[in-house]
């Protein structure tokens, strides 16, 4: 396949290949294993995603960082204790089947794995302006099948004390910690203690971040779930792949399929997750 201007392919670690992005005034990474985005930065900012510098980058282990992609199952398996946590997609190798470029914006489409009749694909849109990812799931199969995803963004944060969620407001959840359904509270959510939350409500979210003065907007569609996850530090101090107080630096913000919000697909039929990511400065129009 040829590559674009501004794409190649390089090596990540031994075994695992990398796409690189270098656009007019931003670059990207995607990692192959698990067809997942792990890094996207416009040129003098911070950077987008939080990428956990003790991550494995080995098939069969999923990446700590970036936008995770939690396919067919989110959470634990329904009905097998034996299966992996958040489904296969992070763990197995994705395949690149197309790279474009249309002006400053790159177009990626990777295939994915396949799982009881399921098939998965990744389409993403990179440019200036912030980022796109789909995850279109179709039904090969010959019964109908139930499907949940997410797509496990771990934004960077300057600290988790300087940010705050808009979007919120007033929303149905459920507690993971507490195992409670609740309503979230009428004001902007702050994070105290950990966190695990899936929330119904499809508008879009944004991290304010006082520190990097800094708004991301988390726009989604397919999606009337989101969760929200920060381990805190005892949790965080189990995670093998997580230093122990990096849980102050990320926050995950996640477009999801998960919960009530699980979704029915008959033979044949397409269901498409998506985001659409994009952040600007404080007091600037997002």
């Amino acid at each position: 396949m040829s590559y674009p201007q501004g794409m190649s392919l390089a090596e990540l670690a031994p075994g695992v290949e990398q796409i690189l992005l270098a656009g007019d005034g931003f670059s990207a990474r995607i990692a192959l294993l698990g067809g997942q985005l792990i890094d996207y930065r416009r040129d003098g900012d911070a950077p987008l995603f939080y990428l956990s510098p003790q991550t494995a980058y080995q098939p069969g282990k999923a990446i700590r960082g970036g936008v995770p992609v939690c396919w067919p199952w989110f959470g634990a398996h329904p009905s097998d204790a034996g299966q992996p946590a958040h489904g296969v997609a992070r763990q197995q190798v994705w395949s690149l089947s197309e790279a474009r470029r249309d002006g400053a914006v790159f177009h990626v489409e990777l295939d994915g794995p396949r799982h009881e009749g399921l098939a998965a694909k990744l389409t993403f849109r990179i440019g200036p302006d912030g980022v796109d990812i789909a995850l279109a799931t179709m039904n090969q199969g010959e019964s109908a099948q139930t499907v949940s995803a997410a797509l496990h963004s771990y934004f960077a944060v300057s600290d988790i004390e300087q940010v705050r969620l808009l979007g919120l407001e007033s929303a149905p959840a459920h507690d993971k910690v507490a195992d409670a359904r609740l309503n979230l509270p009428a004001q902007p959510f702050r994070f105290n203690g950990e966190v695990d939350l899936l929330v119904y409500r499809g508008a879009a979210i944004t991290l304010a971040d006082a520190g990097w003065r800094r708004e991301v907007r988390i726009a989604s569609a397919g999606s009337h779930s989101a969760v929200v996850w920060n381990p805190a530090p005892a949790k965080a101090a189990r995670l093998a792949d997580l230093p122990d107080e990096d849980w102050r630096c990320f926050v995950c913000v996640e477009t999801a399929n998960a919960g009530d919000d699980a979704r029915q697909l008959a033979p044949g039929a397409t269901h498409v997750l998506a985001c659409r990511l994009d952040f600007s400065r404080s007091g600037e129009a997002l």
